[in-house]
């Protein structure tokens, strides 16, 4: 059995075969962000944008770094096990280079491509959308009146007519007309006298 893995090369096809599938999920992950990139595009929302770019980016760049990491890891791992059989089986002929050149090249080729499809550069594009609704927000907030003294007159008028609507609620019989006493009603009044306050 464990020759005829090595005859065959089981082990050699399966570091190649990770060494492509480590390839082609940075791929897949690297056009995955530009087509979110795109697509935030049109959007007019700037803090929906921007929480996109950010939650997106950074789920994508760990899959990106696990695509690579995962496919070298067990790419070294498949050049030990060849490593081990050879030796444990004794075979005269030794282990072939190839194993040798696949086991280092799948690492370092899905370390140059990360490198090549790295998209943190692209961080401007993230903090301009940040800036942006943070921009927003400032405008915003300088937009907003700053609250205005309220007329003492107008205040007590506003008091009176809410007194006067609940004082009709408890005649006609609701939860409120146990509220019908002097005291109670003018407990009433300070509550909704601190509300508008």
């Amino acid at each position: 059995m464990l020759e005829k893995i090595m005859n065959l090369h089981i082990l050699l096809y399966c570091m190649a075969a990770l060494g492509v599938l480590g390839a082609i999920g940075m791929l897949a992950t690297h056009l995955t962000y530009r087509r979110m990139i795109k697509n935030t595009g049109h959007l007019s929302n700037l803090k929906e944008k921007w929480l996109n770019l950010w939650k997106t980016r950074d789920k994508l760049l760990h899959r990106m770094n696990r695509l690579v990491w995962y496919p070298a890891l067990l790419s070294t791992v498949c050049l030990g096990a060849s490593l081990f059989l050879v030796t444990r089986l004794n075979l005269q002929e030794g282990l072939p280079l190839r194993y040798l050149y696949v086991g280092a090249a799948v690492p370092v080729a899905l370390l140059l491509l990360r490198q090549a499809l790295d998209f943190t550069y692209k961080e401007e594009l993230v903090m301009n959308s940040l800036a942006d609704y943070v921009e927003q927000v400032r405008t915003w907030v300088e937009e907003v009146p700053e609250p205005q003294k309220v007329d003492p007159a107008l205040q007590e008028e506003v008091v009176e007519k809410i007194t006067a609507s609940i004082r009709q609620t408890a005649a006609s019989g609701s939860h409120f007309s146990k509220m019908l006493s002097p005291e109670e009603e003018e407990i009433m009044r300070e509550i909704i006298r601190e509300f508008m306050n």
